[in-house]
């Protein structure tokens, strides 16, 4: 009987070309993503997160010169200390990056975190690390939520271009 059953469930699932069993596996395989590989992938891997780049806030496309290099300027480093910091070329829009929990944090560092006053995790360098305040490198000043920084996710050390435009394209598309 269970076998009969669980064959019934399979071709349901992979077999049948109705409406209902697309949503039924579209809406069983986005949890399984979600709440059981996706998990299991930062397990097994020790990352504590993937991230998509949704915005071209730590873009260098034009404004690097005043917001990135200027700015850590001012704060006393010099270009080839600026240069040395890890994605110093900028992240962008479309880009993903591997997340992965730090002891401590370096000014330069680009790190994911969440904000009171943003909804959706921000992935920003960090400019100053005893007040815990980030600012984005295509960003002219540092924005309140830059300042007031709930959770430190991690450091992005990987990143791997553009494989994230799906993601955005959905975003754009259809919010989600």
């Amino acid at each position: 009987m269970k076998e009969n059953v669980f064959k019934k469930f399979w071709k349901f699932y992979w077999e049948d070309n109705s409406l209902i069993s697309y949503v039924f596996f579209i809406i069983i395989t986005y949890f399984a993503f979600k709440y059981v590989l996706f998990p299991a992938f930062l397990f097994i891997t020790g990352l504590s997160d993937v991230v998509a780049i949704m915005t071209p806030s730590m873009e260098h496309a034009g404004f690097e010169q005043y917001y990135y290099y200027d700015y850590f300027e001012k704060l006393n480093y010099t270009a080839d200390e600026i240069e040395h910091f890890p994605h110093s070329n900028g992240l962008n829009v479309g880009d993903v990056i591997l997340v992965k929990e730090k002891d401590s944090y370096e000014v330069g560092d680009v790190i994911v975190f969440y904000s009171p006053y943003y909804p959706d995790k921000l992935v920003h360098r960090l400019v100053n690390v005893e007040n815990l305040t980030t600012k984005g490198d295509n960003n002219p000043v540092s924005y309140v939520f830059d300042q007031n920084i709930n959770e430190i996710l991690g450091e992005a050390f990987i990143k791997l271009p553009l494989i994230g435009l799906p993601r955005y394209w959905m975003y754009l598309l259809l919010g989600i």
